[in-house]
């Protein structure tokens, strides 16, 4: 049988093709007549397009067969993608929550850094007040001894 890839040509030419059949038989040095030569070809074209009908009615059938199961399989595929989608909108609303509660947290941070400079300044004051005052009470124990040196050598240089 010929070679089925000539039967798919874009340009096939049935006539043509039969006209090179019959001439290939008239070459060739059969004796066989030419009506014999052709009814032959014709009868195993008739057997290979019967033998691509059955293999088209099998590949047809083979395929319905699969729709119903194709047909359930996306179905649950879509349940997978839905199942998917919804897990994504409950992650997406979950890194929203989390994204406000660290910037909350983040705010309070600042606000703890805030209140940790003033105390550490407040702290710094007093110790600068702590230190003036213990300079104040020398001065002032300084300045008394000194008053009552004074007052002393003033009492007994004096004369009443």
């Amino acid at each position: 049988m010929a070679d089925l890839a000539e039967f798919t040509e874009e340009g096939f030419d049935p006539k043509a093709w039969i006209n090179s059949r019959a001439r290939e038989a008239s070459a060739s040095s059969s004796e066989e007549p030419l009506e014999r030569y052709l009814a032959e070809v014709e009868m195993r074209l008739q057997l290979t397009a019967e033998d691509i009908e059955a293999a088209l009615h099998d590949l047809s059938v083979q395929a319905m067969r699969r729709i119903p199961f194709a047909v359930q399989e996306i179905y649950r595929l879509q349940g997978d993608v839905q199942g998917l989608q919804d897990q994504l909108g409950g992650l997406a609303s979950g890194v929203k929550r989390d994204a406000s509660d660290v910037t909350e947290a983040v705010a309070n941070l600042q606000r703890l850094d805030n209140v940790k400079r003033n105390m550490d300044a407040a702290c710094s004051t007093l110790k600068e007040a702590t230190e003036l005052s213990g300079l104040f009470v020398k001065v002032r124990a300084v300045t008394q001894d000194a008053t009552l040196h004074l007052m002393h050598k003033w009492a007994h240089t004096a004369t009443w």
